[in-house]
């Protein structure tokens, strides 16, 4: 993002500081400034001998190059003829586009010790006049405006102090002016077919490196049969072991019903021999006591 600039004639800046947190204020603005990502102005309005200060911003000089390389390949691909340097330049001056808007700022008084409300007006306009935004009696702001058509830039925001509130300082924490890519952009009624033509991307010699080529298309084929090999041998070899599982579980129960067969059948042998005897056993010792008793009578 490009540092803002800002237009100050004949005031002085105020560069007191309040305490640790404006120290620590001081650094992050410091930090914001070399990473280029915002924009952290602080400044003194002095109303009785200048009521109004500026501040302008445009998109960054890097942003706007890669757009405009876009819009230079769309409109010489759409033209379909050689194009002289002049009618590139005036598409090119002409080209607008959605842009974002993003501004942050809040006011207090230069004196630690005065708490009183320093309230401001202020305005936004793009970079042909028109007004943008304005508000009165602000005293803290957050604007994050998209979908505005409008050129690279200078965007600005002018700030009017009340003489009756005294010396203002107005602490300008961040103001960006950005532009989102084709596919975020809201398409507006006020770009011209043109514009919405031009603002496609376009692919880069360099990035079509990173394209697939038809040597890496036919590359990866060869892996994917070799994946598809693969899945269909591990695929048919789990169906063989299911199989083989599958008759190892019928051969373990058909086992185990035998062996429970053969243990009651036992079991019910052992139990009818047992029975058999105790019969058997009692008729003999019942013959044996009848042929002594017969005995003893024919000895008497």
């Amino acid at each position: 993002m490009a540092t803002a600039t800002a237009r100050r004639p004949g005031v002085g800046r105020g560069g007191g500081r309040r305490g640790g947190a404006a120290a620590l204020l001081l650094v992050l603005c410091a930090g914001c400034l070399a990473a280029g990502e915002v924009s952290c102005i602080k400044f003194r309005m002095f109303p009785q001998l200048n009521p109004k200060e500026c501040v302008s911003e445009s998109v960054s000089a890097h942003q706007w190059d890669l757009v405009l390389e876009s819009v230079e390949a769309n409109f010489r691909k759409a033209a379909k003829r050689n194009l002289t340097d002049h009618e590139v330049a005036v598409r090119l001056a002409s080209f607008r586009r959605p842009v974002t808007i993003e501004v942050g700022f809040i006011t207090m008084s230069p004196n630690p010790v005065d708490q009183t409300m320093k309230p401001i007006d202020y305005v936004i306009t793009d970079d042909r006049g028109n007004m943008l935004n304005t508000r009165t009696s602000i005293t803290q702001e957050e604007v994050d405006w998209k979908g505005h058509v409008g050129g690279r830039g200078p965007y600005t925001i002018c700030f009017t102090a009340n003489k009756e509130f005294g010396v203002v300082e107005v602490d300008l924490t961040y103001f960006h002016i950005n532009v989102p890519g084709a596919k975020h952009a809201k398409i507006s009624g006020e770009l011209t077919e043109e514009d919405i033509r031009d603002m496609k991307p376009v692919i880069t010699d360099e990035e079509l490196k990173y394209f697939a080529q038809e040597e890496h298309v036919m590359e990866l084929k060869g892996d994917m049969r070799q994946v598809g090999t693969a899945v269909y041998q591990a695929y048919y070899e789990q169906q063989h072991i299911k199989q083989i599982l599958h008759r190892q579980h019928r051969g373990i129960w058909s086992f185990a019903v035998k062996v429970k067969v053969l243990g009651y059948a036992e079991a019910f042998f052992i139990v009818l021999c047992s029975v058999l005897q105790y019969v058997f056993v009692r008729r003999l010792f019942k013959g044996k006591g009848k042929v002594g008793s017969f005995r003893g009578g024919f000895e008497i």
